[in-house]
């Protein structure tokens, strides 16, 4: 475009040369001589007005080039088209929760302590596999905590009443031998991460669960612990049982917490007042990944500098202008 501007100028200044060229000589032919003119043009009032309505006329062109040309570049849009990879530092979070029927009276208080971890992070993805004989992925990992805060109210509302409005939490759920399957429900949650072992993501598990087995599992929780550690996942573990009245914990707990902790996680009471804080900080503690997203094409305008030039120019032609009388 300033281009094809250019030569248009330039082939209306040629135009308009041309067209004055030949005025003169019409004017000259026509006009009436008038003696010893030269005696007013040689006044040096005369003079000094005449040197001052040039360089307004001057400064008339000046700034209409200059708006011109500032016009003329801001329809072209001026900028520069550069390729960007983004990268950003990510991890993963999967939410795995029990569904079992040991476990009704709490799942909705565990949702909450889901939904409010979820509201103490910020970049990461996030996704809830639940389970019981079988496992369904409510989710997959996203960072769309919006829908992530809608699902979680809409399956704490189906926990409260047990089913009876909104969905039905278990459905998917039993499809498999026996209930509660716990090592296979860990298991499942493992394998709902995306990529491989090498991934840059650090990735955890938080995992809720009374870790009553009700059946034959393929895998024991031992062995779907050691599934998450082969793939680098640190497994936390959250145990609906209060454990404030100073019993200690019970055979199961104590095999789930020495579970997770070998995956380099931790344990918690669901009624803790720290769960949540903890499991937030323990999370924050790793390094989080590098993550590289696909190259996208970036256009840049850069209109700052000429819109300031362009309206110094107008303002500056109007007030020429108005000087000048024209």
């Amino acid at each position: 475009m300033p281009l094809v501007a250019l030569a248009l100028a330039l082939g209306g200044a040629f135009a308009y040369v041309a067209w004055r060229r030949r005025t003169r000589d019409r004017l000259k032919r026509s006009g009436t001589p008038i003696a010893h003119s030269e005696r007013l043009t040689a006044l040096p009032e005369y003079r000094r007005v005449l040197r001052q309505y040039r360089a307004l006329l001057a400064g008339v062109l000046v700034a209409a080039i200059i708006a011109s040309g500032v016009g003329v570049l801001l329809a072209s849009r001026l900028s520069t088209v550069s390729v960007v990879q983004p990268q950003s530092y990510k991890r993963d979070i999967m939410l795995c929760l029990d569904v079992s029927g040991s476990m009704t009276d709490v799942d909705a208080k565990i949702v909450d302590t889901f939904a409010s971890l979820a509201k103490h992070l910020d970049g990461e993805r996030i996704g809830l596999t639940i389970f019981d004989s079988s496992a369904v992925q409510v989710f997959p990992l996203t960072d769309d905590y919006d829908y992530v805060a809608k699902e979680l109210t809409a399956y704490r509302n189906s926990f409260q009443s047990q089913g009876d409005s909104g969905l039905r939490y278990w459905t998917g759920t039993d499809l498999g031998q026996g209930a509660s399957l716990i090592g296979d429900g860990l298991a499942s949650c493992v394998t709902g991460f995306d990529g491989s072992k090498s991934s840059t993501r650090p990735r955890s598990i938080v995992f809720a669960t009374d870790n009553y087995v009700n059946g034959s599992p393929l895998f024991t929780l031992k062995q779907a612990g050691q599934f998450a550690t082969k793939g680098g996942i640190r497994v936390y573990g959250i145990d609906p049982v209060d454990y404030s009245s100073g019993d200690g914990l019970s055979t199961v707990a104590l095999e789930m917490k020495q579970v997770v902790e070998s995956t380099g996680g931790a344990f918690y009471g669901l009624t803790s007042t720290d769960t949540v804080p903890s499991i937030v900080k323990a999370i924050d503690s790793r390094e989080a990944g590098l993550f590289t997203g696909s190259k996208r094409l970036v256009i840049t305008d850069h209109p700052n500098v000429l819109i300031v030039v362009g309206l110094l120019a107008m303002i500056a032609l109007f007030g020429l202008l108005w000087r000048v009388r024209l």
